[in-house]
Formats: structure tokens, C-alpha cells, sequence
């Protein structure tokens, strides 16, 4: 399978608020897995960054650590592929996950059949959605329940235990069920004296109200709650299920933070055995991630996949949620899916579609769906060395049309081409240039550089030009007006 990573930047109609935080936008990955001439897509959001190791750049550097194992790893067998790829990616869970949603999807595509057959799943029934409503003032609240009505349930968001204002507000337009998130915000006293009214209130399900660790709490809560209590920050791979079992009524699984689909149908299963509740829900997510959700849906309780019902700029086309929340699975192979990589989601994509593994491949930086500047990668040798086919070298072309790419884009049209060039196969990616604003973004892409030296005559030809007799990642990215060779990534040391 070859890997091809692509960044996005999703934002919602309203800005997405809970009792923990506030994205305005959330940035992400799309990747992509080819074989046989078809392709699989996964997601990570690089959201909870220091839980989940989900930065853009961890998760860049986490898929091109195992670029090469995937080049080796079957299409058909995504179960298999998991086993050897969890390990690598222990410390990563999204970026596994995304690998293996895509790894699924591309097995069901290459089969010619949808995902939740490939899965064993029986004929889906009537799939339908919760809708979430994000923290905010109770008249937005209002307004945005009474922009989605007819839903099957309301999973709302409260800041404290004691907001029971806010849910006799909206009680008032609906007589749905309410799935109340505490977000892991709530303290446990005032949750306990505010069961009784939020039960009056049709409150059918109370989701993560105490943070993870306080596993004592969550265990006295489900002992007196009149209301189920699900998990959500508290279960994250099976190791939790356990401990899950004897503090929570159910849990909401997510695949990001599960690893992807293999683990996430185990610890279905095991919860189910277990006694629990299950419910699917999404991260911030497009439809390549929700799609892929709701291909589960037959497995679990409830369905939380309203996510790109919020969004205001989606990566592409997959599942259809009409204005009840109900789900449509497309009768395509795989998750259905579609991506549309010239739409303003992706701030960077391929220059042409269907590149790989050809000479001048050609990554763009979009802004505002213009694009701002372009990399090309090209097989070119270190200076004053001989040519090897798993060198390339980074030529960063601005867009003259279009106003100077900012360091923050610059930066990441560099950190996607060094991944696309690992995909290809690179084991050497490097940058000839003079331009102080490029060596400050390939620091802000988290890149450390070698540059010429003296001795080398200004132009990074000489065979001691400071690329030899040196690790990647010692010396500097210096200031000046002399073009430098700039070691960007050297195979084992990922800068």
C-alpha cells in the first residue's frame, strides 16, 4: 500500500464549545492508502494534542515513520496490517487509526462490497444520529435545537451540573430525549443533586461528567444515578474496559482514540459481553472519519455521528444525515467516501490528482482556495554526492499572483512534502535555498537543518559541503543571503 497524506482544515457553522474548550478550527489530516489502482481514506484531528500525541507534526512524523512498512503490508488484510502496525504507533492512536479506517475502506473497495458487509455486519435497519449542541449562551442553545428539530436525541453540552436552566430551555421546543456531557468539567456533589431534576427533565444518558482518573467518583455516581452513565475520556483502549465495567453504565467509543476499526469491534464485543452500553461517537471530523462511524452503527446502541452536520467546510462526500438525523449508507464500495481535494478543507494537496512516485511531483499551499505557494520534489542527489534514487530534493515555488505564503503555510507545504517523499520511498529529503523565511518555516515545521559551509563556495556543490561528516538535526538554520543545503530528514532521525 502507498501512503499519501494530505492536510485539511475544518470550521463549523458555529464555533464548537464544551465545559473543557473552544475550536474556532481544527486542523487534520486526510490519508489516503493506494493499491490496485483505488483508494481508502482515514482521518486524524490533531485535537487533545498532548493526550493523544496529535499534533500536525507528531502525527506527520508518526506516518512517515512507518511509510516504508506500509510499501510491504497486503491491501486485503487491514486486520493484519493492524497487528503490525500497532506497535510501531503505540504512542500515536490517531495516526493509527486513520491508517487502519483507510486500510479497512480500501480492503471493502479493492472487494467490490461497503464496509459494514466487509465488517459481517447484518443489513442495516434505520440508522439515525444524535445532534450535539455546543456550550453556549441558553438563547443560542435554543436557536440551534430549533434549527435541527425532529432529531432522535439531543446530546447537549452543560458547562456545570447545576445549568438545569439551560435544559428547561430547550425542553421547551422538544420532547426528545436529552444525552447530557459533562465533558469531564463536573464535581461530583453537585452532579449527585442535580440527578433527580435532570431525570425530570428526559435527561436519558449522562456522558463523562468527572475527568479520567477519578475512577472512585465515576464508581459512587453509577451506584445512585437514576440515568445511565457512559464513558467517553475514560475508555480508551481495552485496557479500560475493565474498569469501565465496574464505574460506568456504557461507553462511547471513538475510532481515533480506539486505533481505528480492528480494536474498536474487540472492545465492542467485550463491552457488550461485559454488560455495557455502547454508543459510537466522532471527534472534530469530516466525512472521510464519520463515514467510516456510521458503516458500525449496526454494532452499537447509538449512533453520535452529527459531526458533519455542524461543519461549514467538509472534505468531501460520504454518508448523507438529512435534517432527522437520519443516516444513509451509499450503496458504493467501501465507506463511499469521495474527497474533493479542490474544496477550501484542504490547505494542502496535490498539485495535479493522481500523483506518486513520479519525478516533480508537486505539492500547493491554498488560502482562502487560491493557491499560495508550491513545492515540487524532485530526485536530485546531495550536493557533491552521486545520484541515489531515495534522495529528493524540495524546490519551493511562490505563487506570484497570490500574496507570499506566511511562515505558518510555508511550514506546512514543507512537512507535507517531506512525508510525500518518504511515501515515495526517500530515505534523504533536503532544501536548497536562500531565503531566511524558509529555513524559519522549516524550524516552525519542527525541522533542524545542516547548512553549507564556508568551504563549499556558496553554492552547496562541494564534496565537503557540511552534509558529510555530520548527524541530521546538528547545527542551525543561520540567517544570510548564501544559499544553503538544508537537511530536512535522513532516515532513523526524523527531524
Amino acid at each position: 500500500m502507498r501512503l499519501h497524506v494530505h492536510e485539511i482544515r475544518l470550521t463549523d457553522h458555529d464555533v464548537w464549545r464544551s465545559a473543557r474548550e473552544a475550536i474556532p478550527v481544527q486542523h487534520g489530516v486526510l490519508v489516503e492508502l493506494t493499491s490496485g489502482g483505488r483508494s481508502g481514506f482515514g482521518e486524524a484531528s490533531a485535537f487533545m494534542t498532548d493526550r493523544y500525541n496529535s499534533s500536525l507534526d507528531a502525527l506527520h512524523a508518526s506516518l512517515r515513520s512507518v511509510a516504508g512498512v506500509l510499501r510491504e503490508l497486503p491491501a486485503d488484510d487491514p486486520e493484519g496490517a493492524w497487528s503490525v502496525l500497532a506497535p510501531l504507533l503505540a504512542d500515536s492512536p490517531f495516526a493509527l487509526a486513520a491508517l487502519d479506517v483507510a486500510a479497512h475502506d480500501l480492503a471493502a473497495r479493492l472487494a467490490g462490497v461497503p464496509l459494514w458487509r466487509r465488517l459481517g455486519a447484518e443489513a442495516p435497519g434505520e440508522l439515525r444520529s444524535s445532534y450535539s449542541i455546543g456550550l453556549d449562551e441558553p438563547d443560542v442553545m435554543v436557536r440551534k435545537l430549533l434549527e435541527r428539530p425532529g432529531w432522535p436525541a439531543y446530546k447537549v453540552k452543560l458547562a456545570a451540573p447545576g445549568d438545569l436552566h439551560v435544559l428547561k430551555a430547550l425542553r421547551e421546543h422538544t420532547d426528545a430525549p436529552f444525552f447530557v456531557d459533562g465533558n469531564c468539567g463536573w464535581e461530583p456533589v453537585a452532579t449527585a443533586a442535580a440527578l433527580g431534576a435532570m431525570a425530570e427533565l428526559g435527561v436519558t444518558l449522562l456522558e463523562q461528567p468527572f475527568p479520567r482518573e477519578s475512577w472512585a467518583a465515576a464508581k459512587a455516581l453509577k451506584e445512585i444515578s437514576p440515568i445511565p452513565v457512559y464513558a467517553d475520556e475514560s475508555i480508551t483502549g481495552p485496557h479500560d474496559l475493565d474498569a469501565c465495567a465496574e464505574a460506568f453504565d456504557g461507553v462511547n467509543l471513538k475510532l481515533m482514540k480506539a486505533g481505528g476499526i480492528t480494536p474498536a469491534l474487540g472492545m465492542l464485543r467485550a463491552a457488550r459481553d461485559a454488560g455495557l452500553g455502547t454508543m459510537l461517537g466522532c471527534m472534530p471530523e469530516s466525512s472521510a472519519g464519520v463515514s467510516a462511524t456510521a458503516h458500525l452503527g449496526p454494532f452499537v446502541d447509538h449512533l453520535d455521528a452529527d459531526s458533519i452536520a455542524l461543519l461549514a467546510v467538509d472534505t468531501g462526500t460520504g454518508i448523507l444525515l438529512d435534517d432527522a438525523g437520519r443516516i444513509t449508507l451509499p450503496a458504493t464500495p467501501g465507506t463511499g467516501f469521495v474527497p474533493e481535494y479542490q474544496g477550501p478543507a484542504f490547505t494542502v494537496r496535490p498539485a495535479a490528482a493522481g500523483q506518486g512516485a513520479r519525478d516533480g511531483d508537486e505539492l500547493s499551499v491554498h488560502r482562502d482556495g487560491a493557491a499560495v505557494s508550491s513545492v515540487r520534489i524532485l530526485r536530485r542527489p546531495l550536493p557533491g554526492q552521486a545520484p541515489a534514487d531515495t534522495v529528493r530534493r524540495l524546490d519551493l515555488l511562490p505563487a506570484p499572483s497570490v500574496g507570499p505564503a506566511t511562515a505558518e503555510e510555508t511550514a506546512a507545504l514543507v512537512r507535507g512534502a517531506v512525508t510525500h517523499a518518504v511515501a515515495d520511498g526517500a530515505d534523504t529529503v533536503w532544501l536548497r535555498t536562500a531565503h531566511d523565511g524558509d529555513r524559519d518555516a522549516c524550524r516552525a515545521a519542527g525541522f533542524h537543518a545542516l547548512p553549507a559551509t564556508a568551504g563549499d563556495g556558496g553554492d552547496g556543490s562541494a564534496a565537503g559541503s557540511g552534509l558529510d561528516g555530520h548527524r541530521p538535526g546538528d547545527g542551525t538554520l543561520p540567517h544570510g543571503h548564501r544559499p544553503s543545503s538544508l537537511m530536512l530528514w535522513k532516515a532513523n532521525r526524523p527531524a
